[in-house]
């Protein structure tokens, strides 16, 4: 009996506790007044190299594009992001003007198409003595039909027989196709694809298999003909945006050895933190929890997630929202001071994380017809009321939170116009990032979509790439394969998840919960060394890497110079090659990007424009 009452005791002097500390901070008395790191680098880069130099040791590539086949044009939009990261010359031309250049001009060339028969026809000759040659081939999509072309190639793809198609119902990593992917295995319905059944030569590198009721058949491999090298993708699903990565490592493997810049960093956002989503009940809460919304959030949520930073190394980035009203039109702007506002966003930053602004109110920037109707939003008469919506959102957090430098912009529901852009900029005297999304899922509307980069106006586009708790296959795939190209955990959370029947599948919070360290065990493991980050700082990681340029020079020795551009101090780079490199001198820093079996893919922290390490 004295156990039980000791026990009350206890709970009842924590729950004081939590109410004292937050009385004061409501009260202002605990206010943080400090302002957030910011990593962003100095413009005095450094060059090892002319620039004439540096060019001509690019890697180039030909893409032979379908102009006339939305797929095939879907996938040279992804390639022009992959090949831009990768820092590689690409040219993208229609097959039929295929004749107008020559092969041989090119580090590898690329059949970005299904039309095998009607567009390389009679010259599948000229692309086979490519190959021959010396050339690297990578056939980036399955053939429509097995015809002439295909039978005049199978046999320098490394395959002994070919049959029918058959439908994979996922595929698993056989090697290390990408960073941090070898042996995952992905199947349901959003990994389905069609493949052509074959059987390979046992000198080819199979990096990827359809499953196939039991049966694994070679979807990516490669093989070596004659000087050459080929590289075949059997399906059509990498044509899909989140598969930027997985084409970016059939690109790395058919070229071998291969090095560039990463952001080496992973940043989590939660939506409307702080905001008035708290001042609410709901039955659900309240049966389960014996709790307000708010109790819940305060009591249960933020404790968790605050546990789960600790646990997996994360920084978040808090996206504040100073109403839920409606209201365009800048005269009729109200707003009364929140108490459960100040004490999240103090709380946000009392741990070192960041806030961003998120918006007013939820209507998205944007004037009529931009946004679907079905979703109720009001739209701006303009951009000077949208600059205005901003205005009073920073001028409420200056009074909330004084000090806070606001660097972040998030744009409600990831819709943006242009003129709702121009108003960010002006409005936020501190930004310096905008974080859409990285893919459209087919949503109408200005939806905001960005590739990873810094904006001609200096702002630095950092996308949001996965989001959610739930412990989803595809979520996973896309953070893999993004992460696999970029070195970037790129994610975004709702806390009300569990209020929301469709993101939180109706499971309880613990459930949820979970779900969601599931999921960041599963990005630890696959990307070991990834920084944790805010999204000020991994924007000053994204410039170093946008800025960085790196080649490599082999000695008889086995001795690698790397030579870089754009050097700010440090840069991250993944490097990929089948031998084993070893650090000679105290130049860089090298060690494998997942720790995960994996053979292929190493993360080299560099630490002067002029290092060197030794392969064995």
């Amino acid at each position: 009996m004295k156990s039980y009452y000791r026990k009350i005791f206890i709970y009842i002097l924590a729950a004081l506790v939590v109410a004292v500390v937050f009385l004061l901070v409501n009260s202002g008395a605990l206010v943080n007044a400090t302002t957030q790191d910011v990593l962003f680098q100095t413009t005095d880069y450094q060059d090892a190299l002319p620039e004439q130099e540096m060019e001509a040791a690019r890697k180039t590539a030909l893409v032979l594009y379908d102009p006339v086949d939305p797929m095939s044009v879907k996938y040279k939009r992804n390639l022009e992001r992959v090949f831009r990261w990768l820092k590689m010359e690409a040219e993208f031309l229609p097959a039929d003007r295929k004749d107008t250049v020559a092969y041989p001009d090119y580090d590898m060339v690329m059949v970005a198409f299904s039309d095998w028969e009607g567009l390389i026809g009679q010259g599948v000759v000229r692309l086979a003595r490519y190959v021959n040659e010396g050339g690297r081939l990578l056939l980036g999509m399955m053939p429509e039909e097995p015809g002439i072309v295909y039978s005049t190639l199978y046999r320098s793809m490394g395959v002994l027989e070919y049959g029918n198609y058959g439908i994979a119902s996922g595929f698993r990593f056989s090697g290390e196709l990408m960073p941090g992917s070898q042996g995952r295995t992905f199947e349901g319905e959003a990994f389905e694809d069609s493949m052509l059944n074959v059987q390979l030569e046992q000198d080819c590198l199979v990096l990827m298999v359809g499953l196939q009721e039991g049966r694994e058949v070679p979807m990516v491999w490669r093989h070596d003909a004659g000087r050459g090298r080929i590289l075949t993708y059997n399906g059509t699903g990498i044509t899909g945006d989140l598969w930027t990565g997985v084409a970016a490592g059939c690109i790395q493997s058919l070229m071998g050895a291969a090095i560039w810049p990463v952001l080496n960093a992973k940043t989590i956002f939660l939506d409307d933190v702080p905001s008035p989503q708290y001042n609410t009940e709901n039955e659900g809460i309240r049966r389960d929890y014996n709790r307000t919304v708010l109790e819940f959030y305060r009591d249960i949520w933020w404790p968790a997630m605050q546990s789960a930073a600790v646990r997996y190394n994360l920084r978040y980035v808090g996206l504040f929202m100073a109403t839920y009203n409606d209201i365009v039109n800048p005269e009729a702007f109200v707003y009364t001071d929140d108490p459960v506002e100040q004490y999240f966003g103090n709380s946000l930053m009392d741990n070192g994380f960041e806030m961003g602004l998120h918006g007013y109110n939820h209507q998205p920037l944007v004037t009529a017809g931009q946004t679907p109707e079905d979703l109720g939003y009001k739209p701006w008469s303009g951009r000077l009321d949208m600059a205005a919506s901003l205005e009073e959102l920073v001028e409420i957090a200056g009074r909330l939170f004084p000090g806070v430098k606001l660097y972040t912009y998030v744009p409600p529901s990831n819709y943006l116009s242009e003129e709702g852009r121009q108003a960010v900029v002006e409005a936020m005297p501190d930004l310096r990032v905008i974080s859409g999304v990285y893919t459209n899922e087919e949503e109408d509307g200005a939806v905001y979509v960005q590739d990873f980069g810094v904006a001609e106006d200096g702002i630095v586009e950092l996308p949001r790439a996965t989001s959610g708790m739930l412990n989803e296959a595809y979520d996973n795939f896309a953070g893999l394969s993004v992460g696999g190209l970029y070195g970037v955990f790129s994610h975004f959370v709702h806390p009300d998840d569990i209020l929301d029947e469709e993101r939180g599948q109706g499971k309880s919070w613990e459930e949820l919960f979970r779900e969601f360290c599931q999921k960041l065990q599963f990005v630890n493991e696959s990307f070991s060394g990834l920084r944790p980050m805010t999204a000020i700082q991994a924007a000053g990681a994204l410039e170093a890497a946008d800025h960085l340029e790196v080649t490599l020079r082999e000695g008889s020795d086995g001795v690698v110079e790397g030579l870089c551009n754009g050097f700010s101090g440090q840069g991250w780079c993944y490097l990929r090659t089948e031998r084993t490199p070893k650090m000679i001198n105290d130049t860089c820093r090298i060690s494998p990007v997942s720790d995960r079996a994996g053979s292929y893919y190493y993360l080299v922290q560099i630490d002067a424009p002029v290092f060197s390490f030794a392969l064995e």
